[in-house]
């Protein structure tokens, strides 16, 4: 919008300067003088809506999104939701804090000046010394177990797990910079790399480069963050975070691919990518295929209302179809036709019939009883419900 002036010594209309958020200049009406834009407010975030979308989404980190603390949403969401919800107790409690700290809060600030001035450096806090350690070790754990044990394209990378301490570098160095902290990666690097030299001997050490990446640290590295939280754009922060998801992605994706194996009850180890391509073609599997196949069709051919019927029959709430596969029958086996299976499976499987395995046959006996029991309930049940009908 343009302000007008009412005109200068020789009755001609001047133009006020604007400067560029839409506010006279210096609030006078001298054109001449240089537009100084007034710095815009910032948006102050709420504590209850903090603690809304701690409620609903605190399992994916939803309410440290919201109040701009990334690295500590990317630190909870990769450690199994926060060591198992011990993490978002805790943010319960300092929500109200993180609020105060992004919304530069007055008071906040003012106590947090005057802690500034008492310390040099931030002081030692063990639950954070701590999670350094623990993350540090998950992420160097990740890292050497997404490193393949089998040559690739023919060419052998194992080596490369003696780089795993990396990951532990990068987890200390990047909960340190939480918060009001701030440190270079410079000696969390140093603290885990340090032991690399030993881990060739026995892979063992590498177990305490974490243990000495936080202690280097915190000794040397960090400091206080003097500066306000960068005023970042949300394209920037979701294209980290994307980044960060498709880094742990890829390096799960590489430890089930090559290195995960299952033990059968011989004791020998199967590949799970081998053992999930067997169970794609397991009967169970196979079973579950066809019943949701005949699911979908039911719905494009008859609607929701018979496909829902369907879906609750192929559910077996009475169990009719479990006590037809147990006597071997099909679904519509008249009752003389269920009643003389049923004899002739329980002479067979009779525990006196059987010296060894007996165990086995008592079992199969009791499942054979049981579904013969079951399946001649649902046909008088039946019965008595036609009847019923026929004389209304």
């Amino acid at each position: 919008m343009d302000y007008w002036g009412d005109g200068d010594c020789r009755g001609e209309s001047v133009k006020k300067d604007v400067n560029p958020v839409g506010y006279i200049a210096g609030g006078d009406l001298d054109f001449r003088k240089r537009p100084r834009p007034r710095p815009v407010k910032k948006s102050g975030k709420s504590l209850c809506l903090a603690y809304f979308l701690w409620l609903v989404g605190g399992w994916c980190s939803l309410h440290l999104l919201y109040l701009r603390r990334d690295r500590h949403a990317v630190v909870w969401f990769t450690m199994f939701f926060a060591f198992c919800g011990f993490g978002l107790l805790r943010d319960f409690v300092r929500i109200p804090e993180y609020v105060q700290d992004i919304n530069e809060d007055q008071s906040y600030i003012n106590k947090l000046t005057s802690k500034m001035k008492k310390y040099k450096k931030p002081p030692f806090s063990l639950a954070r010394f701590v999670c350094q350690i623990l993350v540090g070790n998950s992420w160097s754990y990740l890292l050497a177990s997404a490193v393949p044990v089998e040559p690739i394209f023919g060419i052998t990378i194992r080596p490369l797990i003696h780089l795993a301490p990396i990951g532990a570098a990068i987890a200390v160095w990047n909960i340190g910079n939480i918060g009001r902290e701030q440190g270079g990666l410079k000696w969390a690097l140093i603290g885990a790399m340090a032991l690399i030299p030993a881990s060739f001997m026995n892979p063992n050490f590498s177990n305490f480069s974490s243990v000495l990446s936080a202690i280097l640290f915190t000794w040397k590295g960090k400091e206080w963050r003097r500066t306000p939280y960068p005023n970042t754009s949300l394209c920037k922060r979701m294209a980290a975070l994307f980044g960060a998801g498709l880094i742990f992605t890829s390096l799960w994706a590489s430890q089930l691919y090559f290195n995960a194996t299952l033990t059968d009850k011989n004791g020998e180890k199967i590949k799970l990518r081998d053992a999930a391509k067997n169970f794609l073609n397991s009967p169970m599997f196979l079973e579950f295929k066809r019943n949701v196949g005949e699911l979908y069709n039911n719905i494009w051919e008859y609607g929701w209302s018979t496909a829902w019927i369907n879906f609750v029959e192929l559910l077996d709430p009475q169990g009719e179809m479990h006590a037809l596969k147990v006597l071997g029958l099909e679904k519509g086996a008249s009752q003389e036709t269920i009643k003389a299976t049923y004899k002739v499976l329980a002479r067979e499987w009779h525990p006196d019939k059987h010296r060894e395995g007996k165990d086995e046959a008592q079992a199969r006996f009791v499942e054979i009883q049981a579904a013969y029991e079951k399946l001649s309930a649902i046909k008088n049940q039946r019965k008595l419900r036609n009847n019923l009908k026929a004389e209304r």
